[in-house]
Order: C-alpha cells, then sequence, then structure tokens
C-alpha cells in the first residue's frame, strides 16, 4: 500500500531537500491484531494543523519516528475480525485517529469508527 511516513522531525513545507516525509510505495498493509478492529481503505482524509504539527515534533502527543500522519478519514470497510457485528465488509464509515490516515488503509477499534449516513447513491468521493 502506499503511505506517507515521517521519517524525522522538520517543516514538510520548507524548500530543504531533506524533507520529514516520503511516500512509501509499499508499506505493509496492516492486520487486524485485536477482536475490536476494522480496516478501512481510506478514500478521503483531511490536512489539519495538529498533522502538521506532529510533522514538526510540536504537538503535545508525539509519536516515535517513523510514523504515518493524519487523522480524520472517510473510506469502505475492507475487513473485519469475527466478532464484530457493527460493521461489514464495504460500509461506508467516517472516523478520528490520533495517526496513521495518510495511507492506504488503516486499522481501528470499532468504537472509533461511525457508520456513514450517505445514501447508496451517494459516495462518499462525488
Amino acid at each position: 500500500m502506499e503511505a506517507l511516513l515521517c521519517k524525522r522531525l522538520g517543516d514538510p513545507a520548507s524548500s530543504s531537500s531533506l524533507s520529514p516525509i516520503e511516500v512509501s510505495r509499499n508499506h505493509p498493509i496492516p492486520e487486524l491484531d485485536s477482536p475490536t478492529e476494522v480496516r478501512v481503505k481510506v478514500k478521503a482524509t483531511s490536512l489539519n494543523y495538529a498533522n502538521y504539527l506532529q510533522i514538526l515534533g510540536k504537538y503535545q502527543e508525539k509519536p516515535p519516528l517513523p510514523f504515518i500522519p493524519g487523522s480524520d478519514c472517510a473510506g469502505t470497510v475492507d475487513a473485519v475480525r469475527p466478532a464484530i457485528t457493527k460493521f461489514n465488509v464495504g460500509d461506508q464509515v467516517c472516523s478520528f485517529a490520533a495517526l496513521g490516515s495518510y495511507a492506504t488503509f488503516i486499522v481501528q477499534d470499532q468504537s472509533l469508527l461511525s457508520v456513514s449516513a450517505l445514501p447508496s447513491l451517494i459516495s462518499i468521493l462525488m
């Protein structure tokens, strides 16, 4: 999968040749490790000031390097654990995550997901 990795702290908007972020085109697809996890194929994510601060290393929570930035996202359920009853593969969902939405897939606990209230004729990305 593709993922935007923050490999070092710094300003991604800087004209410096040593960017703190890079695109990984063969990052491993995250596995479902917990019985309450759901994997989502990300279709849309946002760029927030908090994400920028994380990459700068100035956010109050400092994840270990390397990390995949990104917080809220919308997408389609790709995989669920057998115990999951609230979500099915193919459901459109939205989520708020501490990290990880700047990737093709994100794994979230089902408690952090909401079923999108979009009618079936409307897609997440119009």
